[in-house]
C-alpha cells in the first residue's frame, strides 16, 4: 500500500478545548507520522482557499469566520501533516462524521468531534436564524477538527505547507526549486484547485 498524506487542522474550538496533546496521541498510536506542524493565524483568504468547495453555499461565509476564529477566544489553529498508509480513511475514522452529531448505527466507539463537536444554528446580522434553500435553519458544525478526505489531501498539505515544512524524507509531491532557489511544489495549490473543482 502507497503512503499518502493527511491535513489535521485543530480549529479554534479545538485549540480552546486544548485537544492537541488527545488528538496527537490517538493519531500516534496508529503508526502514522506526524511529519509537518504549525501554528497559524488563519487569513481570510486561506480559510476561504481552504473551503472553496462550499463557496456557493449558504454557510461559506461563516465558516470562513469560524476558521478564523471569530466565534472563540482562541483565533488560531495547529495544523499538522500526517504521513502512512491510508492515512485520511484511518485519521477519518477516528476524527468522526463532518456533522458531530451523528452516531453510526451498531458502533459504541465514540469518536473525536462526537465526544467535543457541536451544532450551532447560523443567524444572520439582524440575529435572524439563516434559512436554507429547503426552508432549513443553516447549521455550523463546531467539529473541533478538520481531517483530509483522500482525493483533497494534496491540495490542502500544499495550502498550509511548504516543501520545506514537511520533513524531507516524507514529501509525497514533487518539488521545484525557484529562482530565488526557494524549495516550492511542482504543482501549486491554486492548479490543483483548478482541478478539484472544475
Amino acid at each position: 500500500m502507497a503512503l499518502e498524506h493527511c491535513l489535521v487542522l485543530i480549529k479554534p474550538d479545538g485549540v480552546e478545548l486544548s485537544l492537541t496533546g488527545e488528538v496527537i496521541t490517538h493519531l500516534d498510536r496508529e503508526d502514522l507520522f506526524l511529519v509537518g506542524a504549525r501554528v497559524v493565524e488563519v487569513s481570510h483568504d486561506l480559510a476561504a482557499s481552504h473551503y472553496y468547495e462550499h463557496h456557493n453555499k449558504p454557510f461559506y461565509q461563516d465558516v470562513i469566520r469560524y476558521l478564523m476564529g471569530a466565534y472563540h477566544s482562541f483565533p488560531w489553529v495547529y495544523a499538522f501533516a500526517f504521513c502512512g498508509e491510508n492515512a485520511c480513511s484511518r485519521i477519518r475514522a477516528i476524527v468522526g462524521n463532518t456533522n458531530p452529531m451523528i452516531i453510526e448505527p451498531g458502533k459504541k466507539i465514540v469518536t473525536l468531534r462526537q465526544k467535543y463537536g457541536r451544532n450551532i444554528i447560523i443567524r444572520d446580522q439582524s440575529g435572524r436564524d439563516l434559512i436554507d434553500d429547503a426552508g432549513h435553519a443553516v447549521v455550523r458544525f463546531e467539529n473541533v477538527i478538520h481531517a483530509s478526505f483522500s482525493d483533497s489531501a494534496e491540495y490542502e498539505i500544499k495550502l498550509w505547507f511548504t516543501p520545506a515544512e514537511v520533513l524531507s524524507n516524507y514529501r509525497l509531491y514533487p518539488t521545484i526549486k525557484d529562482e530565488c532557489n526557494i524549495l516550492q511544489w511542482e504543482k501549486s495549490p491554486q492548479q490543483i484547485k483548478k482541478e478539484l473543482f472544475k
